[in-house]
Order: C-alpha cells, then sequence, then structure tokens
C-alpha cells in the first residue's frame, strides 16, 4: 500500500500501476476504508485505488461547502494525477452518485462501471428537507444521534445483532470525522443531479449490485437501473441491508471478481 496526499484528499493505492486500475468511492459517510477487504481480494491482480470522499477520514475538510460537482473534480483530479488511462469506477451510494456523474461528464474516459447501492435520481422536496433536518440535528445535538438513526436504516437488523462490535467500531470512527464535512457530504447530496437519462448512453459494461433488505435504496430501483443499461449485470444480495459489502462481504467479493474476468 501506498499513500499520497492528492489536493488535500488521502489516496491509498494497492497493487502494480501497470494493471488494469480501479478506483473504490466509498459512500456517506464512512470512508476509504470500507473497501479494505474487497481490494484485498484484487490488489494481486488490478491497481486498486481508494480516497477519503473530501471531508471524510483523513481528507481535508475546509469549508464544508461540498457539491456532487466538487466532488466528481476532486475525481478527476486524482485520475489525472496518477496518470490513469481508463479506470475502471466502483461506486457505494454517495460513491456512485459520484461515479454517474463523471461518468456523464466524461463517458468515453471509463473502461466499466460497478454501482452498489446506488440510484440516479436527484433529491426531491421530502429528501431535500430530510437531509436539511440531519444537518440541524448535527447543529444541535452533535453526530452521534444522527448517526444511530443513520445505521438503524443502513444496517439489517440481523447484521446489527450479529456484528455489535463492528458497527460500534464504524460509530466510532465516524464520530471522529470532522461535523463539518458530514454536513458537506449531506449538502453535496442535497445539489445532486438527475442522472437517469445518462443511462441509456452507457455503452460500457455495468455491474449493479443492491442488497435485498436495502431500506436505503430499494432493490427495484437498481432493477430499473439495470433495465436502462444496455450491457449491464444486476445482482441482488439476499438478507442484505443496505451496506452490502460489509453485509455480505463474500458474495459482493464473487460479484465484483466475475464481472471483472468478462471485461
Amino acid at each position: 500500500m501506498n499513500t499520497i496526499i492528492i489536493n488535500g484528499l488521502e489516496v491509498q493505492t494497492y497493487g502494480k500501476d501497470t494493471n488494469q486500475s480501479i478506483i473504490f468511492i466509498h459512500g456517506f459517510p464512512f470512508d476509504h476504508t470500507l473497501w479494505d477487504n474487497v481490494i484485498d481480494q484484487l490488489k494481486d491482480t488490478y491497481y486498486c485505488i481508494s480516497y477519503d470522499i473530501r471531508g471524510f477520514g483523513n481528507s481535508q475538510c475546509n469549508t464544508g461547502q461540498y457539491t456532487m460537482e466538487s466532488y466528481v473534480e476532486d475525481l478527476e483530479n486524482i485520475i489525472l494525477k496518477l496518470q490513469l488511462d481508463k479506470p475502471i469506477l466502483c461506486g457505494f451510494s454517495m460513491g456512485g452518485y459520484i461515479t454517474l456523474r463523471a461518468n456523464e461528464k466524461q463517458p468515453t474516459n471509463y473502461k466499466a462501471l460497478i454501482f452498489a447501492n446506488t440510484a440516479t435520481n436527484s433529491d426531491n422536496d421530502e429528501a431535500k428537507l430530510k437531509r436539511s433536518g440531519a444537518i440541524s440535528s448535527i447543529d444541535k445535538d452533535g453526530v452521534e444521534p444522527f448517526l444511530e438513526k443513520f445505521f438503524s436504516v443502513a444496517f439489517s437488523e440481523k447484521y446489527t445483532k450479529k456484528e455489535p462490535v463492528r458497527v460500534e467500531e464504524l460509530k466510532d470512527k465516524i464520530m471522529h470525522f470532522n461535523p463539518v464535512g458530514i454536513k458537506g457530504g449531506l449538502l453535496a447530496m442535497v445539489s445532486r443531479t438527475d442522472t437517469t437519462q445518462s443511462l441509456q448512453k452507457i455503452d460500457i459494461p455495468v455491474l449493479l449490485i443492491s442488497g435485498e433488505n436495502d431500506k436505503v435504496i430499494s432493490p427495484d430501483i437498481m432493477e430499473q437501473m439495470a433495465n436502462d443499461v444496455k450491457n449491464s449485470t444486476l445482482l441482488s444480495l439476499s438478507d442484505s441491508g443496505h451496506v452490502s459489502i460489509l453485509e455480505k462481504p463474500d458474495q459482493f467479493n464473487n460479484a465484483l471478481k466475475v464481472f471483472l474476468e468478462t471485461l
């Protein structure tokens, strides 16, 4: 593993840079370590890159006035700095929003796309008010009550009971992030555009992974996404909540390996 700083973002690279590159983009409100198990399975064959989205993990927070466009610009700067030629993008949840918009902007720049537990729609008024309320609650009560509520939806009850220590470790890690960065992530998601129409223009291979019991992004939404992409593969992980990477690691990793071998 090699750690470098690119425009204030902490970036991790694994494997030989002569191999096909894959950029792993974590979701809200996690950091790059969400991908550790996945990368451990792939780093001997691929050049794997993960990074902390601005405001999360060890990346700089700055003003916290983020947009989805600024997140995409950060991704593009990483690709430019590392001189990556047609990387594969793998985005989970908010990382999927970044991936969708990046591909919409520059559709010829990528070899393949992987979407995990994500969606193309922008926030409706109800969702905007919900995120606004979350920002207010963090200002008033801090991050912990917000995380308790978020985790109760993001993880299935079965996983929470099975892995209570892991869940608490994740909470503790996020509690050490700058609250300004977490609120900035909420602002960025409010600002995102609808990328649904871009799906029909995608002509590179696409893998979509959903969770059967995902309460954040319904598997039906991802099924519709798959229907809109002409060269797509869809897999729904049984008994998995939103964070399918952690809840069903073996199924998740196997899905990636099978898909990557077809490229």
